[in-house]
């Protein structure tokens, strides 16, 4: 995804609060905190070692009143929801230096998969305000999605195994066997409409992880969400399906819809899985995606 370069501000200053969490991904995080403690300080920036979710964003919630201008989550999509939802709508900027197995949001930024480069990135960085969005009362920055989409975050968030080898095993497993749910949809714009679908992604960034694109069209700073509908298809067609994911070509399937809107209701008629961010969060039967203007300030390249 391009980035609007009319939107960027900077470089940005200190001090900078760098937020770990020790346990992200296949150890990167620990060889993270290796780094830091053999190298020399750092002028302007603060490394904590968070003790939990919890720990983690109270300490980005409260950057803004200990006078730090931006806050770094080094670890996964996980760990970039918790802090970065913490400063929506904040004068705090947020960066990233990816630690985890998908590592989506960093990717969707152009910021480095090296966890030493993207730290320096992040230090030397620009800046510009990105959209958010909100999932019935649950604040996001990527993307959301429903059928497929939430039992695959739900089973990989139950696998003892992680790592991407371990993501498409499962995916492969589940798609195969999969059948299509109804869903009832509407938008901001008034327009309705009732489909079965394997899978509804609700999103504002570009990927979902590792350089699988479910966006290829979209901008994270227009104003709008889009709604990728991957409608039902025979079983032995859907590995070519997924396969478009990092070709970046999943919209020009003729079995996938795109729709854009600031905002969209979803009747989840079979009550299957949500997932947002990547993470887990039940089977509601009423689903509503609401784009948040221009409300947060991102660190980039």
């Amino acid at each position: 995804m391009s980035v609007d370069r009319t939107t960027i501000e900077g470089p940005q200053r200190g001090p900078f609060l760098c937020i770990v969490n020790p346990n992200s991904g296949t150890g990167a995080s620990r060889k993270f905190i290796e780094t830091i403690d053999s190298r020399p300080a750092v002028d302007d920036l603060n490394v904590i070692i968070s003790e939990s979710p919890a720990h983690s964003r109270y300490m980005a919630k409260s950057a803004e009143e200990n006078g730090y201008k931006a806050v770094i989550a080094v670890g996964g999509d996980g760990s970039v929801q918790e802090i970065a939802t913490q400063l929506i709508r904040s004068k705090v900027a947020f960066g990233i230096v990816p630690a985890g197995s998908g590592n989506g949001i960093a990717r969707h930024l152009n910021i480095s998969m090296n966890p030493e480069e993207a730290l320096q990135q992040m230090l030397q960085c620009k800046q510009r305000v990105i959209d958010t969005f909100k999932v019935n009362e649950t604040a996001a920055i990527g993307f959301s999605g429903l059928g497929l989409d939430g039992l695959v975050a739900k089973a990989f968030d139950e696998a003892n195994e992680r790592g991407f080898s371990n993501y498409v095993k499962l995916t492969m497993d589940l798609m195969l066997g999969y059948q299509a749910t109804r869903f009832r949809i509407s938008d901001a714009e008034g327009n309705d409409a009732n489909i079965e679908a394997l899978s509804i992604v609700c999103a504002n960034t570009s990927q979902l992880g590792n350089n699988a694109v479910v966006n290829a069209t979209g901008k994270d700073d227009d104003g709008a969400l889009e709604l990728v509908i991957i409608q039902n298809t025979p079983p032995v067609q859907r590995m070519a399906l997924a396969s478009r994911l990092f070709l970046r070509s999943l919209h020009k399937s003729p079995v996938v819809e795109v729709k854009q809107s600031s905002r969209f209701v979803i009747e989840n008629l079979d009550s299957v899985a949500l997932q947002v961010d990547g993470e887990t969060s039940g089977s509601p039967s009423m689903v509503t995606f609401e784009v948040v203007p221009k409300s947060l300030n991102v660190l980039i390249p």
